[in-house]
């Protein structure tokens, strides 16, 4: 009764090729911000590693060189890179160290104190705690506690007085410097970015002398000022006092890293103008002999030198377990007479 008429369909060529291009231009996007997203958190870069010598490699039979060398140079672990390599790359209880160094010797000389070094635990008290108490347990020796930055989500001042609680029940005293996220709140409240750490915590960026080693701590947490004038001018006379001292060494310790080999995320990545000031520290550090320089907020532990200046630097893993693609963490560092360190990178239990 009905007829079925069947007769081709005419195609737009144009609109194909528009479905195909479209089609590989969102598959770019896709695997282009998968791949920011992945070197941005892990400091891994995959691009790094050469397919032509990869692959000529295993057809060897042998474990790829380049492979190895960016998994050391690029801190990852869980014990990967341990169990190819059959080495450990530093100093860790959990035997997970992760280190830029391919090995870190230990210090010839006598260990003259320990202190906890610990960054970002973004309102985790619970870890914060845990860290501390462990710290404590396993290393009954420690003389002080160092935090580096990003202690709250937003800066407020119950954020910040949480915070303040759970170290003044460790019975070691501490010195913080703030990281970005502490100033949140106060900058939204169209305050000094700074008034809220200044009100729980006190000063910015101080020093300090221990048994005759120097510790600067900066304020580097602000993502669009950098140091200000009056923090620049008490760099310069710091570092001008160092000189002075006679001390064993000095450390310094920021929020942002200065320079980091694989990671983006330093000093100067927001307002690019501060990545002078980053590079210009770093020579006055030089100048001054700084013995090592240690930051956080890349939530990843590693370690390795500037190349420019060869100061030996280090970031320490996140305490929180938010977008944090390590396992939540501290560190222990040991200071030897020589000036020497060995900086411990400890899971929490």
């Amino acid at each position: 009764m009905f007829k079925k008429h069947q007769g081709k369909r005419s195609t737009n060529i144009v609109f194909v090729i528009f479905r195909l291009a479209l089609s590989f231009f969102m598959l770019a996007v896709l695997l282009g911000g998968t791949y920011s997203a992945y070197k941005h958190f892990s400091g891994f870069d995959p691009l790094k590693l050469d397919p032509q010598t990869v692959l000529s490699e295993i057809l060897a039979g042998k474990v790829p060189q380049s492979f190895l060398t960016v998994l050391s140079a690029n801190k990852i672990t869980g014990g990967v890179s341990d169990r190819i390599s059959q080495k450990v790359l530093g100093e860790q209880r959990s035997k997970e160290i992760t280190s830029e160094n391919p090995v870190e010797l230990p210090p010839a000389s006598n260990l003259v104190f320990r202190f906890l070094l610990f960054a970002d635990s973004h309102n985790d008290n619970i870890n914060l705690s845990k860290a501390i108490t462990q710290a404590k347990q396993s290393y009954p020796d420690l003389k002080f506690i160092i935090g580096l930055g990003d202690y709250t989500e937003v800066g407020t001042i119950q954020e910040l007085k949480n915070v303040k609680k759970e170290l003044d029940l460790s019975s070691l005293r501490y010195f913080l410097l703030p990281g970005d996220h502490d100033l949140w709140d106060c900058r939204n409240r169209e305050l000094s970015p700074i008034a809220c750490f200044n009100q729980v915590f006190g000063p910015t960026y101080q020093s300090f002398t221990f048994e005759n080693f120097h510790f600067i701590l900066l304020n580097n947490s602000d993502n669009y000022i950098g140091f200000d004038a009056a923090q620049s001018k008490w760099i310069a006379d710091e570092l001008e006092k160092f000189k002075t001292l006679q001390a064993k060494g000095v450390f310094v310790f920021l929020h942002e890293p200065l320079y980091h080999p694989s990671s983006t995320h330093t000093m100067g990545w927001v307002e690019k103008n501060l990545k002078s000031q980053a590079g210009g520290l770093m020579f006055q550090l030089k100048d001054a002999g700084a013995a090592k320089v240690f930051a956080g907020d890349i939530h990843y532990f590693s370690q390795y030198s500037e190349p420019k200046t060869d100061i030996p630097m280090a970031t320490i893993g996140a305490v929180s377990s938010l977008r944090n693609p390590q396992l939540p963490r501290f560190a222990v560092v040991s200071v030897f007479d020589d000036g020497e360190t060995r900086v411990e990178d400890v899971e929490i239990n």
